[in-house]
């Protein structure tokens, strides 16, 4: 990072840009919750049929890039990519991983770190592993 970037990083000009983003998305938040909630429950079933049937489509039929499922699938413009970071959808994509993958990714894991378990998540995977 070069000096110049330091020290704006530093500045209270850059404090008040992400107190501002900061309020927005909690805005953003309180909205959505809002309209959940108004929604009737036979609406709140369309909705929740309505995104799952996407991103079981572009997730898993036909397994696209974060922004394929939002641009593609969905029908969404750029302003979608944020808003799906802070729902949680861009951590939502990045952990669906087909089978196979998670196979090769586990196999690389064990011969970098040499078996080495370095979290529960892995530790639990070799436990349930040894039961079958």
């Amino acid at each position: 990072m070069t000096e110049k970037s330091k020290s704006f990083m530093d500045s209270p000009e850059w404090r008040e840009l992400q107190e501002k983003a900061e309020l927005a998305y909690l805005r953003y938040e309180k909205e959505c919750e809002e309209y959940w909630d108004n929604l009737s429950y036979d609406d709140q079933l369309k909705a929740f049929y309505s995104v799952v049937k996407r991103l079981v489509k572009g997730e898993i039929k036909e397994n696209r890039s974060y922004r394929g499922v939002l641009y593609d699938v969905f029908g969404f413009d750029m302003d979608s990519y944020g808003i799906g970071m802070e729902c949680g959808y861009m951590e939502l994509h990045n952990s669906i991983i087909p089978k196979d993958e998670q196979a090769e990714y586990r196999e690389w894991w064990y011969e970098k770190y040499g078996g080495k378990m370095v979290d529960k998540v892995t530790v639990k995977l070799d436990k349930d592993d040894e039961t079958k």
